[in-house]
């Protein structure tokens, strides 16, 4: 029987805190799926149960306690009884003969409920390639932001330009890594909300972060164009009703070859309006220091400053609907690239100009869920505004650019995005077998760009402007329904309308009227359970990208949309509390793979290269042989390999598409003892990343060797106090991470973006 899960909450970001919590917790005697939304938002966690739930009288539940507490006091006369699978998830089970709880269902490994495929599931029963990153739920963490991501979920890369300058890959589906125009392949999601469009990665810092949710492969159906290689979700944690709490950490950070920096956060839950309602409030800063010299001149340019926060407020107007508004904000600004001259053993470059560069994102998004009759009714609207200001040193091309020859000029490019997302959706009740989910969507994103030279005493000179307007209407559905006792299929479809329109000016203007792309993108799937915790299913997803301007096609002026089909044969098998394996064989075909190049003017255009064959494999493991001890590892072994060139053209002898490995692997051990009323944890960490290539483009192309780094600390946890000591790149390894800065000067010098040096961070949060 299929796993079904109702999501009541969502996981808290400090696992070990919302264990003890006590809450104000205040449910009516009724049905029971809609206590269990009541307690979920009350406390925030989540409950799931196998097959159906059927119809029964919850108990009425008042007073302080913990959320554990008032589960079991709801559940104690219903036939079931809670058994926990994670930090803040519990699994309903039925009870044992005379009502007592039954004692042969053991309390197994951490669950995540995930919410990603638009209805909720526990992440162990999901017939789909599903990661996720919890923060607080693991004592030897990666960095809170993307790369920290990426280091802990099998085939996610993330170039390293910079924060707010970033692009994520996955699968092996990868474009360019430069930052030009074409639609992202990896849709960029917070909560509900899509924030980017043909933007980077905006960085987010991950602070009071219910947990992110990586869809990996096409996933057109359900997210649309641009979700070619999948989809990155941030789940923020939201307000919980009656309950007052909050936490404060704070960090210092010393960098080899560099200096000092500091970190802070802050986070308060409030309820309000007898407890119908609450907010959160999230703040942080963190100035880091630099270890980039530049030759002759200053040393540690590229000091970086990254300020956020976020205001979250749920209201429960009635029994069973839910109103989220949630505003978040994040500027990160740095006086200076991070990229080296190669042979460099300092950290030096020489440039006659440094480089600063800072980013704005702002969201806003509101959300509306609540039941109308059996059926599940969300209605989403999200805004994003995303600015980014970079400067490079541009004398390498001053003549390409029209400047006289040894004229020393650097370029400011200015891009402003915006994306608006409306999305309205009707899904089936928690607990029925037959589980659907319909809805319709609009999404508008807009592009402004302008490239100005500057050179000492002199008025900017434009150079480059690109606007850019697209749109999409679609109806979506997924369903997923049993064949056999133990066999369910699922069947999901998007019907699109997809527009864009684009205009670039430079000495010549460029045009490319709206034209509209109608397209079907379905997926399908099979899964077998075997037992409770063993999955195997095969899947077929798809998903496109729309098209845009191409300079170079005379005829259309355009180049082509491109397609990304993938099939897949995956599982999950988890033992007790001992093991967890998640395999998975996929192979991916990209037909028309957009591509972003650099012109000999250092200037960024995009342009169809041919149809790419992405095989690949992926293993995780979570072990934990005897209590104490807990090893994680993974493996991903891909080949995407161009197949065919465009026009019939000759297939390029390095056939590799940019940036991604062929292998990549990660091992983390770590040990739990206690010591009085602390519990110790140290741990060590490494990642390996294999070699790549930069660029389609001969000119351009550089070798990146593989590299491996490592980390280790220990933490220290006696709540409601945590102490933390971490080191990053334990070895100082100068590991080639990014063979590209500027965009102006890759084509005479070799340049390189090293991996940050030895970091030692020690920290202290305190949790009420």
């Amino acid at each position: 029987m299929a796993t079904v899960l109702a999501v009541s909450g969502t996981f808290h970001a400090h696992g070990a805190a919302a264990r003890e919590a006590r809450y104000r917790v205040t449910i009516a005697r009724g049905d029971l799926a809609a206590a269990l939304e009541t307690l979920g938002a009350q406390t925030g966690i989540s409950i799931g149960w196998d097959g159906p739930l059927p119809s029964a009288a919850a108990a009425a539940v008042s007073g302080q306690m913990t959320a554990r507490a008032a589960l079991e006091r709801l559940l104690r006369e219903t036939g079931f009884h809670a058994v926990r699978a994670g930090p803040t998830t519990f699994r309903l089970v039925p009870t044992g003969p005379g009502g007592a709880p039954r004692t042969d269902i053991p309390e197994t490994m951490p669950d995540v409920i995930v919410t990603a495929r638009k209805q909720p599931e526990a992440l162990s029963t999901v017939a789909a390639p599903v990661a996720t990153w919890v923060p607080g739920a693991d004592p030897a963490p990666s960095r809170n932001n993307t790369h920290g991501v990426a280091e802990d979920v099998e085939g996610m890369v993330v170039t390293h330009a910079g924060a707010g300058h970033d692009r994520a890959f996955m699968r092996g589906i990868a474009d360019s890594p430069f930052n030009g125009f074409s639609q992202a392949t990896v849709s960029v999601q917070l909560n509900d909300a899509r924030i980017t469009y043909d933007a980077a990665e905006p960085g987010l810092s991950l602070i009071d972060v219910a947990r992110v949710e990586v869809l990996k492969g096409p996933q057109g159906p359900l997210y649309g164009t641009g979700s070619l290689g999948g989809v990155y979700r941030v789940v923020t944690n939201p307000p919980v009703l009656g309950s007052v709490a909050g936490s404060a950490g704070m960090g210092v950070t010393a960098i080899q070859h560099g200096g000092v920096g500091a970190s802070s956060e802050a986070t308060f839950n409030l309820p309000v309006i007898d407890d119908r309602a609450a907010i959160r409030l999230v703040g942080y800063a963190s100035v880091m220091p630099g270890w980039v010299n530049v030759a002759g001149g200053a040393r540690g340019t590229n000091r970086s400053e990254t300020y956020g926060g976020r205001v979250s407020v749920r209201i429960a107007p009635a029994a069973g609907w839910m109103i989220d508004v949630v505003a978040t904000e994040q500027s990160v600004a740095a006086r200076d690239s991070a990229y080296v001259d190669v042979g460099s053993r300092d950290l030096t470059r020489h440039v006659a100009f440094l480089e600063p560069r800072d980013g704005r994102v702002r969201v806003a998004e509101g959300k509306v869920t609540g039941q109308i009759g059996a059926t599940q009714l969300t209605l989403v609207t999200g805004y994003t505004r995303q600015d980014q200001r970079e400067v490079y040193d541009a004398t390498a091309s001053a003549v390409a650019l029209g400047l006289p020859r040894g004229a020393s000029a650097s370029y400011q490019d200015t891009r402003a995005y915006s994306v608006f997302d409306q999305e309205v959706r009707l899904a089936a009740p928690s607990g029925h077998s037959f589980n659907w989910v319909v809805g319709a969507s609009y999404l508008s994103a807009t592009t402004a760009a302008d490239g100005e030279l500057l050179q000492p005493g002199r008025p900017l000179r434009p150079i480059f402007a690109l606007s850019r307007w697209a749109t999409e209407i679609a109806l979506f559905a997924d369903t997923s329904f049993p064949l056999l006792d133990r066999l369910r299929a699922s069947v999901g479809a998007r019907a699109f309308r997809a527009t864009t329109e684009d205009s670039r000016r430079e000495r010549r203007k460029l045009e490319a009227d709206a034209k509209a792309t109608f397209g079907l993108t379905p997926s399908a799937s099979l899964a077998y359970r075997f037992a409770r915790d063993q999955l195997v299913f095969l899947r077929f997803g798809s998903a496109f990208r729309s098209g845009g301007l191409d300079s170079t096609n005379t005829a259309t002026g355009r180049y082509a949309a491109d397609k990304v089909r993938t099939l897949e044969l995956g599982g999950r098998l988890r033992v007790g509390d001992r093991l967890s394996i998640e395999a998975d064989l996929f192979r991916s075909v990209w037909t028309h793979l957009q591509s972003d190049y650099l012109e000999p003017n250092g200037l960024t255009a995009t342009h169809n290269v041919g149809d790419a064959v992405i095989p690949g494999g992926e293993l995780a493991v979570e072990w934990r042989p005897i209590t104490a001890w807990h090893i994680k590892s993974g493996i991903t072994w891909q080949r995407p390999r161009l197949d065919r060139a465009m026009d019939g053209k000759h297939l390029i002898k390095d056939a590799r598409l940019p940036v991604v490995p062929d292998l990549s692997a990660r091992i983390e051990v770590r040990r739990d003892f206690t010591a009085g009323a602390w519990r110790i944890t140290p741990y060590a960490a490494a990642n390996y990343v294999g070699a790549s290539r930069l660029s389609f483009d001969a000119g351009l192309d550089r070798h990146m060797p593989g590299y491996g780094l490592a980390r280790a600390g220990v933490a220290a946890v006696s709540d409601p106090l945590t102490v933390r000591l971490d080191i990053d790149n334990l070895f100082d390894a100068r590991a080639d991470t990014f063979a590209f800065g500027n965009p102006f000067s890759v084509r005479t010098a070799a340049q390189f973006t090293p991996a940050r040096p030895r970091a030692v961070t020690l920290s202290v949060s305190h949790h009420f």
